[in-house]
């Protein structure tokens, strides 16, 4: 019934769809298609990222995507934001009240920086300097996941997060970790009921990580 496949460069907009169903009220959904679609296709330039999604009847219900960072800052949220910055700027022209976003807001500093970079002001995008006791551990980071609201309860949620568990692996890594706002009860309780334990709670989200 579903079919659990790698995602193509050519499926990203009916992905993006899909995001936008799980997700209405998001400002990611509220910067539309184009910049989702764009900013999906971050997981597909790398060895390191991997996108993948589940289909019923010809239609995406389901997706997952993550990566192994490879240094200190290499983050998904900037990188993603990055890539798809010129998608994200026409949407925002598009709906300019967005510039107010709480969601946004976080990213003003990350912002400046890229547009100084843009203008060959900076060089890099570090957002801080390395702790001098930061040592780096490989882990396996579970970026986005989503099902579509009218599948549910199907067990595509189980299906996406043994396939992320598989694709961990195959990267020869077995720490994973996400985050997950802390308000967000029946998501903390489905990771957990995966085998997932929560490690730390910063400002508003929970750190939760697994070893296979």
């Amino acid at each position: 019934m579903y079919q659990l496949s790698n995602t193509e460069p050519s499926q990203l907009n009916d992905l993006a769809i899909c995001q936008m169903a799980c997700f209405p009220k998001s400002f990611n959904t509220q910067l539309g298609k184009n910049y989702i679609a764009k900013s999906l296709n971050w997981f597909l330039q790398k060895d390191t990222r991997f996108l993948f999604h589940v289909m019923c009847n010809n239609e995406v219900v389901g997706f997952c995507g993550g990566f192994a960072p490879q240094f200190y800052g290499d983050g998904s949220s900037s990188g993603m934001l990055q890539f798809a910055f010129k998608e994200a700027v026409m949407g925002i022209a598009k709906k300019p009240w967005l510039l107010v976003n709480k969601e946004l807001r976080n990213y003003y500093p990350f912002i400046g920086r890229n547009i100084k970079k843009k203008l060959g002001l900076k060089k890099t995008l570090a957002a801080e300097t390395k702790p001098t006791n930061y040592v780096f551990k490989e882990s396996v980071g579970l970026v986005v996941i989503g099902v579509h609201p009218a599948y549910r309860g199907k067990g595509i949620f189980e299906i996406l997060m043994k396939e992320f568990e598989q694709k961990a692996l195959q990267l020869n890594i077995k720490n994973c970790n996400l985050s997950v706002r802390a308000d967000n009860a029946r998501a903390i309780a489905a990771y957990t009921k995966m085998g997932w334990q929560i490690q730390s709670q910063k400002d508003n989200a929970i750190i939760m990580f697994k070893h296979l």
